[in-house]
């Protein structure tokens, strides 16, 4: 149910970037948007483009539609260090605050909450700007591979 409503919204971002933009609609995009919701968050462009490979679509046309969403702002990138740098997707959806502490050695990604931050954030006032929400990724060494390290 979630997925529905996640995929609705964010078809409805698409088709209105489009229309603004004077592109052409394609349902391979529609195709590509679905599977993107139908995948677990965050994900990168090759489990994408495996999870596209059913209905036929090129691994071009997976990063075009990549990037078009990126600029519809339907979806945030972000690098990750896990062995290899790589980069992970995930839509946005609504005006979502997100805080995440990122392991640099095993790539271990743990959502967090400073309601201290969030405050600090929210209550910040900016020149000729209206922030809606934001996201922070705080990078470290988790409990685990601090331990790892002592022994």
């Amino acid at each position: 149910m979630e997925t529905l409503k996640q995929y609705k919204a964010a078809l409805t971002k698409l088709n209105a970037y489009i229309e603004a933009h004077k592109m052409r609609v394609s349902q391979v995009r529609e195709m590509v948007l679905k599977q993107v919701c139908l995948l677990p968050q965050p994900f990168t462009a090759d489990q994408l483009t495996k999870a596209c490979a059913a209905e036929r679509i090129s691994v071009g046309t997976v990063y075009n539609a990549l990037d078009l969403f990126l600029s519809a702002q339907i979806l945030h990138a972000s690098e990750r260090q896990r062995g290899r740098a790589a980069t992970e997707y995930e839509l946005i959806t609504g005006h979502q605050t997100r805080m995440q502490i990122i392991c640099q050695r095993c790539g271990r990604v743990s959502e967090t909450r400073d309601k201290a931050i969030e405050r600090l954030i929210q209550e910040r006032k900016y020149s000729n700007f209206n922030a809606s929400h934001f996201s922070i990724f705080i990078y470290g060494e988790c409990k685990h591979c601090r331990r790892l390290v002592k022994e």
